[in-house]
């Protein structure tokens, strides 16, 4: 097809209409990708609004918490508020090593719940507790006698999270247990009970809680809005570009250059 130029004084424009169509082709497909990404980070702002407000909402009990898989349950009950009536498991405390809180190095301190409904039994995260060593720790973590009520917020880990495991000696168990990661289904294997999948934090003056230094669960967006910017410096890119190739700017430029 032949090309067409248009003149405007000295600059010069080539059209060609496959090349025009072509390019058209690939700006559309990058606007189209920009936008898509800013749709993910709306998404995933609304899921954050969505995380808030389930924190806030009345606790329901954890044994009618709905689950789904580790993908779905990331979106529809992490941070859920949930109650649960039972017993703390004491002789069964874990200690998860290397947690910090404002810049301090300490344990954080997982006590099993069993509850009375149904027996089954919920890891709940008591929070954090400053001490250097295993033996301090056991010395400062007090036991929780009798029947309690608590409340909490569930915690659904990331798949990342939830592949981290400890290689447990089952064979050379002591406890209070020492670990690194907490795992839930790799530390079920010491308890005869059912169990719920999930990690529950203890709300501020709820029985046994301690510090509660857990980061407030948050989505990130900034990967969302990265790539959306690089795929729209993409488009301006592309449209410079085939500006360039299809006009005589550079000549006049070269030319403006040479007379100053």
């Amino acid at each position: 097809m032949k090309t067409k130029v248009f003149t405007f004084g000295e600059l010069e424009i080539r059209f060609n209409w496959v090349v025009a169509f072509f390019v058209l082709l690939v700006l559309t497909g990058l606007i189209r990708l920009g936008l898509w990404q800013l749709d993910r980070a709306q998404e995933k702002m609304s899921l954050q609004n969505t995380y808030v407000e389930m924190g806030t909402d009345q606790a329901v009990p954890v044994d009618d918490v709905p689950m789904s898989g580790l993908e779905n349950d990331a979106r529809n009950i992490q941070n859920l508020h949930v109650n649960a009536t039972g017993e703390y498991m004491n002789e069964k405390t874990i200690f998860l090593i290397y947690q910090t809180y404002e810049e301090n190095i300490g344990y954080e301190v997982i006590t099993p719940f069993k509850l009375d409904s149904s027996e089954k039994i919920v890891f709940v995260s008591r929070g954090w507790i400053l001490a250097n060593t295993y033996e301090e720790t056991k010395e400062k973590v007090k036991p929780i006698l009798g029947e309690q009520t608590i409340q909490g917020q569930v915690f659904v880990p990331t798949p990342k999270q939830a592949d981290r495991t400890n290689n447990i000696d089952l064979t050379n168990v002591r406890w209070p247990l020492e670990l690194r990661y907490l795992n839930t289904l790799e530390i079920s294997h010491l308890f005869d009970e059912t169990y719920f999948p999930y990690e529950v934090r203890l709300d501020e003056g709820q029985p046994g809680v301690l510090i509660r230094h857990w980061p407030t669960v948050m989505v990130d967006t900034s990967r969302n809005f990265s790539y959306s910017l690089q795929w729209f410096a993409m488009a301006i890119a592309l449209l410079i570009v085939t500006f360039i190739l299809s006009s005589n700017i550079l000549q006049l430029l070269k030319k403006n250059s040479k007379s100053i």
